[in-house]
């Protein structure tokens, strides 16, 4: 019995110890590829790591920029706003001042319409002044015969229908008319 028991024990030795070798044999295998996993997974946890740290530094930067450009559209959008009233008063301006421009024009064309009318008038005048002096010029050179017979005569001045069409048209009685004696 006790051979028996021995030998029983021996084989279940002997069967646990190679049940354990191959448990030991799987274990170490499953943990070289624990630790191969593992080592992988670290190495792409790092390059996360890595990767996560070149993307936080790039979204820093493009939060910089944005930033930038956002100050720069409110710096932008403010001026825009400025040239936009200043146009707005410049336009503004622009109506008064042609307003302004159209009445000064429309004072200007009536002054000038009335310098015209002084000017054509005094050159009236002129001619009549220049006809009266050279006529008594003539006069003064005359034989005084002549002027004594011209000083008691009258002189009538026929007008000629271009110069009455003309006359007539404008409105305005000649200067020369209703001048019947001219004198010394």
């Amino acid at each position: 019995y006790s051979y028996l028991l021995t030998s029983q024990l021996e084989s279940q030795r002997i069967y646990w110890e190679n049940k354990i070798v191959r448990i030991e044999k799987d274990t170490a295998e499953e943990i070289n590829n624990m630790k191969s996993k593992f080592k992988e997974t670290i190495e792409k946890c790092d390059s996360l790591e890595q990767r996560l740290n070149d993307l936080l530094k790039e979204k820093q930067s493009v939060e910089r920029k944005c930033s930038q450009l956002n100050n720069k559209v409110a710096k932008l959008s403010n001026e825009l706003k400025e040239e936009q009233e200043l146009n707005k008063c410049l336009r503004a301006n622009q109506a008064l001042l042609q307003n302004k421009l159209k009445e000064e024009e429309r004072v200007l064309k009536e002054t000038c319409e009335q310098k015209d009318l002084q000017i054509s008038e005094i050159q009236e005048q002129l001619r009549d002044v220049m006809f009266y002096l050279e006529t008594q010029q003539k006069i003064n050179h005359l034989p005084a015969e002549t002027r004594q017979e011209i000083q008691e005569g009258q002189i009538n001045i026929a007008v000629a229908s271009s110069a009455s069409s003309s006359a007539g048209s404008t409105g305005k009685p000649s200067s020369r008319r209703g001048r019947g004696k001219r004198g010394k």
